[in-house]
């Protein structure tokens, strides 16, 4: 191979690589795109997990927590706390069946790409900011 056929060869192989790359980028968007899918996907599992608990409380002891303070106090529940700001997420008991959970989020689940929406099922899909999730503690979570 000459030394102009294997120059070219590397530059054409740099190209591909280069190309693959951006195309990657733009496909899946850039790492701070990515983390916030991540943190996203965290505040939906952390919202499932407090709603584990609201439903295993109000088993126990007949009603809904009066709030996320009075669910903390139950042995061996520690509550999550947002991912990306350390905050705690908001519950409100709205009657004696339902409450309501919220969280701010980085990125709308209409908007992933696509193939990714597979970590955030249809009763956890969310708009980018402050969405609240109503669910009513009565139905089992099979039937919602």
């Amino acid at each position: 191979m000459s030394g102009n056929a294997g120059r070219s060869l590397a530059i054409a192989a740099t190209a591909i690589v280069v190309a693959a790359v951006a195309t990657a980028i733009v496909v899946m968007g850039g790492p701070s795109a990515q983390r916030e899918r991540r943190l996203d996907e965290r505040r939906v599992q952390d919202l499932a997990r407090i709603e584990r608990g609201v439903r295993a409380y109000r088993e126990q002891h007949g009603r809904l927590p009066r709030d996320l303070a009075t669910l903390a106090q139950e042995p061996g529940r520690r509550l999550p706390r947002d991912p990306g700001t350390d905050a705690g997420y908001d519950y409100e008991a709205v009657d004696a069946r339902r409450f309501r959970m919220c969280a701010e989020f980085a990125t709308d689940t209409a908007q992933l790409p696509e193939g990714e929406e597979s970590w955030s099922d249809e009763k956890w899909s969310h708009p980018a900011g402050r969405h609240c999730f109503e669910r009513d503690a009565a139905k089992r979570e099979e039937d919602r």
